[in-house]
């Protein structure tokens, strides 16, 4: 059975044309940073869609005072962060001028008597707090924020893995996390095992605008941190956002069931289009979970996918359904490929490929 005959494609499919439309990608939110390490008096580097920024944390830190602005000085370009930060002033190394936690500029040492010009200001960006992480939206027209209800349906109960870079574009990574077939080849021992290879039909729907595939089930060995026995697990995943994916796992009735059911939320943020930091968030729905036994078997699954999902060629994630082969199992990714057409992204994906007329890594984001 080919492609076309169980998941068509129409002549005119969007996935195999171009558009001149700006990619909408700056108006995506992205973590940078987790809550517990954002302290008063703190600064934050890091680079999202090819720019450097900072996030600061005044010395009375909260959500109304953490700021994100360009790691550039605005004078002669140098990091500003790796200048000095007392949580009420941010000091560029290089010729001293002083920025507030707002942005604007306050001193400039080599003319102490006169006030700094607007022009000398760092413009921040939008920053906001969700599911114990800091995100950061750099478009004018911010999207929503990833779907992730379990956080607040099972409060206290979620465990946030430290972000692993990898070095292949996040539509990579999100595509991997929405695929069961690589289980018993990557994860052998863990979620799966020969000769249970086989992936069960599932079905793909839309859902208040997130895309989900339901009714998944697959045959593991060891269905969760604590499992005693293989069984058959139950999956739901669900994309709301081009760079993040969530899933629902229920383990085997002999392993709880129901009641010892848990969710991650897969979330990436693009330092450029062929590098990204990936932050898991897992939460548990039984209130007697060990969420450290969470984290370090979501930290070990994790880890075994970086060295595949970055050897993968092309690295840009293929958006012609022609461009790769395909079997029944794909059908997910398929469908996630058609959404990010459907969304307008081309970042990290083959749209934006300097050799298809692509603008290369900064493609064409809208970005302050």
């Amino acid at each position: 059975m080919t492609v076309d005959e169980w998941f068509p494609v129409a002549a005119d499919d969007p996935a195999t044309t171009d558009d001149a439309a700006p990619d909408p990608i700056a108006d995506e939110w992205f973590p940078v940073a987790t809550a517990t390490e954002v302290t008063p008096g703190t600064v934050h580097p890091f680079q999202l869609l090819d720019e450097r920024y900072v996030l600061l944390a005044a010395n009375d830190a909260n959500d109304a005072s953490v700021t994100v602005v360009r790691d550039t000085c605005p004078h002669r370009g140098a990091q500003l962060s790796l200048g000095r930060f007392d949580g009420d002033r941010l000091e560029c190394a290089y010729h001293g001028w002083q920025f507030d936690t707002s942005g604007r500029c306050r001193h400039q040492p080599a003319h102490p008597d006169a006030t700094p010009s607007e022009a000398s200001n760092l413009r921040p960006v939008r920053v906001s707090r969700a599911y114990d992480l800091y995100w950061v939206c750099l478009g004018d027209e911010p999207r929503n924020l990833p779907y992730y209800p379990a956080f607040h349906l099972h409060p206290g109960r979620t465990t946030i893995c430290a972000p692993k870079r990898v070095r292949t574009s996040g539509p990579r990574i999100v595509e991997n996390f929405l695929d069961m077939a690589h289980f018993p080849f990557v994860h052998g021992g863990y979620l799966g095992t020969a000769p249970h290879t086989e992936v069960r039909d599932h079905e793909i729907a839309s859902v208040d605008g997130e895309l989900r595939a339901i009714n998944c089930t697959f045959w593991q060995p060891q269905p969760g941190p604590g499992a005693g026995q293989g069984g058959d697990v139950e999956y739901t995943y669900g994309v709301s956002h081009p760079y993040a994916a969530r899933l629902v796992k229920i383990p085997s009735e002999a392993d709880g069931g129901a009641a010892e059911a848990f969710e991650i939320l897969l979330a990436v943020s693009p330092e450029s289009e062929l590098s990204c930091r990936a932050w898991m968030l897992t939460t548990a729905h039984s209130p007697s979970a060990d969420l450290d036994s969470f984290n370090e078997f979501g930290a070990l699954i994790f880890g075994q996918d970086v060295a595949v999902v970055e050897s993968q060629r092309p690295a840009r994630l293929p958006l012609d359904p022609r461009a790769e082969q395909h079997q029944r199992a794909d059908r997910t990714s398929l469908a996630y490929r058609r959404w990010l057409v459907a969304r307008g992204i081309r970042y990290g994906t083959s749209r934006n490929e300097p050799e298809r007329g692509g603008t290369g890594p900064t493609g064409s984001a809208r970005k302050p």
